[in-house]
């Protein structure tokens, strides 16, 4: 089992309440260290709630050092920040324009982290604001994480610090080096995996391509921007011409519009291949997951795009354990059969007509030049690394 490592306990958590409620308990019941990192941090009812419980905890003298992102988070609250600050929180913004951080166009912090003490994680694509708590009677929109006990969260106590004090972290490549594969294990296995094209770490698309190639009988996907390379559209392809059966659960309500019209465009390609397309239609759709022969999961922050794969910082919890798997397995099978749109060749010829088809081809088309015009010459320079 390279790098898996047994956790104590996994568990799945929802967006909404569920979410909400775990984190704040994780903070309460840190002791000595918590780090907390988002893309989005907002100074809404949902974040005020957070940031209070960061005050305490710093307040009873819990080292707490809390990264977000400069533009995930633009512009964050002056009146947020020095409460934060006055109370004792180690605060700071990633990436901030002219910042020694920006040298790198377009790179963000797009993980979603929260570890206490060690021994106690938070991972997944929840960012903390109202819309991922279904505050004021607005469904939350669709998005997972995962609660993750034991030994194993030392990891991503040194990913966080490294982050945070902008450097190489000893204290994390000691760790990395030091950890041995599990043996005989079948439960509460997981792995962290990262994409920093910067730090040439391709470990999620690695943990995609090589669970698709595997895949024999089933592969589910929830996808919230799903615009793959077509390494990631071949696998599929290939894969459900050997007999996999392929779902994908996208959105059908998308906080941007212009990048749900792209997405369409692939729309013909899927279902002519036989891939199943589900549209998610009871909130704005945020996750991102995949599992595979109900026998591996991987949960994150990663989008199957060109922006997660070469630009954003990312990260993804892979899973292989019985109890979870069944859990979620049930979970998306109920959502594509009670709360999702089944899109058809013959519904998506009806609905589309010539001028949004034209539509769905620029923007497609766009989406893709906007990433290849930014990693002009990276590339290059860094295979010469």
């Amino acid at each position: 089992m390279k790098n898996y490592q047994v956790a104590e306990e996994i568990k799945l958590v929802f967006s909404g309440n569920d979410y909400f409620d775990v984190l704040e308990q994780i903070i309460n019941d840190s002791r000595e260290t918590l780090y907390l990192q988002t893309y989005i941090f907002e100074s809404d009812a949902t974040g005020i709630r957070i940031a209070e419980a960061l005050k305490k905890a710093a307040l009873r003298k819990v080292q707490v050092y809390m990264l977000v992102d400069a533009y995930g988070c633009y512009p964050f609250s002056k009146e947020t920040e020095k409460g934060l600050t006055d109370a004792g929180v180690h605060f700071r913004l990633f990436s901030p324009l002219f910042s020694s951080e920006s040298g790198y166009f377009g790179r963000r912090l797009h993980h979603k982290i929260i570890v206490a003490d060690k021994k106690t994680a938070l991972t997944g694509g929840i960012n903390i604001a109202d819309k991922y708590s279904g505050i004021n009677s607005e469904a939350a929109w669709l998005d997972y994480a995962i609660l993750t006990k034991g030994d194993v969260c030392e990891y991503l106590h040194w990913l966080c610090d490294q982050f945070h004090r902008r450097g190489n972290s000893r204290q994390l490549n000691f760790f990395e080096k030091s950890l041995k594969p599990a043996l005989n294990e079948n439960h509460h296995l997981i792995r962290f995996r990262r994409n920093d094209w910067l730090k040439n770490r391709n470990e999620i698309y690695k943990s995609y391509v090589e669970a698709i190639i595997s895949a024999n009988d089933c592969i589910t996907i929830v996808a919230s921007y799903f615009l793959p390379g077509n390494t990631i559209r071949k696998l599929l392809k290939s894969a459900s011409a050997r007999g996999v059966k392929i779902n994908i659960i996208l959105a059908g309500q998308s906080d941007i519009p212009t990048l749900r019209l792209a997405e369409h465009f692939m729309y013909d390609f899927y279902l002519r291949n036989k891939i199943n397309i589900f549209e998610w239609t009871n909130s704005v759709m945020h996750g991102k997951a995949m599992i595979v022969d109900n026998q591996w999961a991987t949960v994150g922050s990663y989008n199957l795009n060109l922006l997660s794969h070469y630009v954003s910082v990312e990260l993804n919890t892979d899973i292989i354990d019985p109890g979870f798997l069944s859990q979620f397995n049930a979970h998306l099978q109920d959502i594509m059969h009670n709360n999702c749109h089944v899109i058809n060749l013959k519904k998506t010829g009806n609905t589309a007509g010539v001028f949004k088809r034209f539509k769905m081809w620029i923007f497609y088309h766009f989406y893709r030049l906007v990433i290849n015009a930014m990693m002009t010459g990276k590339k290059q320079r860094k295979r010469k690394h």
